[in-house]
């Protein structure tokens, strides 16, 4: 049986789901679901999903003390979340839509019926098996070429910007196709491995990076345009570097500790108020003092570095959400939206205009 967590605030709309003639039933095409546990808002169910293990969560998106969306966020962190469905009555199109972008598996309108939860079951329970073949794959004995400490060294040098590490990771791509018998494994899927191993290493150290750079785009792998070695080399070193230049760009060195703890605390905080009296008052500092810090201790002007930021996280906002540019602006805390759209072009070097925001790259995603 599958392991099911209900995440309904409405008793209502809770029996409702758990009478369905749905529940703990094995067909010819999969396992059944089993609801092992219920939760009544998002801290409760957060607290469930930390101490136990379950294969789908469906959930209610407007959750008093954190709502659904900010649940799935906290769900993607661990190292196999389960699949999460929305279902909601009050969600506009638009939020739905920016759940996929974290990771949701559906969304499904109430009230829903026997019908829908079948036909879901029967797409969650493919998509459980193909994850589980793929999980088992990639941890079966032998099947990686390389050992803990090479994957170790990589992820040291990436974190101190050492250019040398574009080199090595296209040497390790080079060495799995150029002598692929010696692992019995399909060298492509050894690539990716390697790949979204170094790339969950390097989020799990820096967990402000998903909010510039999305995981699912480390995921994006469209092999009907992939036809040989090189092809898959060029493709993943393509996609290692622009994360390494993103990183370096958005986190260049300091050499003052307490400026440091401050651009991280920026980074993984950009949609707040970071003018500088409210941060130093966050650190315990006098303003003036942080302020001189700066200028003494750093190439960029703590306004410099909020704007950068702030228009970083701007351009993920353009990229990945439907979100109104307007309501970009004002979730950064920039009332003036023409100010805004300045710096945006000051900082990013491209209108926030000239963006392409087009529906197929949502292609993938069906409600």
């Amino acid at each position: 049986m599958y392991k099911v967590l209900v995440v309904e605030p409405q008793e209502f709309s809770l029996n409702a789901l758990l009478n369905l003639p749905v529940w703990d039933k094995d067909t010819d095409a999969h396992q059944g679901f089993h609801c092992a546990a219920t939760a009544g808002n998002g801290q409760e169910a957060y607290e469930l999903i930390k101490a136990n293990s379950f294969d789908l969560i469906l959930t209610e998106i407007n959750l008093t003390i954190c709502d659904g969306l900010q649940l799935l966020k906290q769900i993607h962190k661990s190292n196999q979340p389960p699949l999460v469905v929305f279902i909601s009555d009050i969600v506009t199109f638009a939020y739905a839509r920016e759940s996929f972008i974290y990771g949701a598996f559906d969304y499904l309108p109430k009230p829903v019926s026997q019908h829908d939860i079948a036909q879901l079951f029967a797409r969650a329970a493919e998509e459980l098996e193909r994850l589980k073949k793929q999980h088992l794959s990639m941890n079966s004995s032998g099947n990686f070429r390389f050992a803990p400490g090479q994957i170790a060294k990589v992820l040291d040098d990436f974190a101190h910007r050492n250019r040398n590490v574009l080199q090595t990771f296209h040497n390790m791509l080079h060495s799995l196709y150029d002598s692929p018998g010696k692992t019995g494994q399909n060298p492509d899927l050894l690539a990716s491995k390697l790949y979204l191993s170094l790339v969950e290493g390097i989020y799990a150290h820096n967990e402000w990076i998903s909010l510039y750079i999305p995981r699912n785009f480390h995921e994006q792998i469209d092999y009907l345009e992939l036809q040989n070695p090189s092809d898959y080399i060029d493709f993943y070193q393509r996609k290692f570097t622009y994360l390494f230049e993103r990183y370096c760009g958005l986190n260049p060195e300091f050499e003052d500790a307490t400026i440091v703890k401050i651009h991280l605390y920026l980074l993984g905080h950009p949609e707040e108020d970071l003018r500088l009296t409210t941060i130093a008052g966050k650190f315990y500092l006098n303003h003036t003092y942080l302020s001189n810090l700066f200028s003494r201790k750093s190439s960029l002007r703590y306004s410099q570095l909020v704007t950068m930021v702030k228009m970083h996280r701007a351009e993920y906002l353009i990229n990945y959400t439907t979100l109104p540019l307007e309501d970009i602006a004002s979730c950064l805390g920039y009332k003036d939206f023409r100010y805004f759209l300045k710096l945006f072009k000051e900082t990013i070097g491209k209108a926030a205009s000239d963006y392409i925001r087009e529906e197929e790259y949502y292609s993938d995603y069906s409600i």
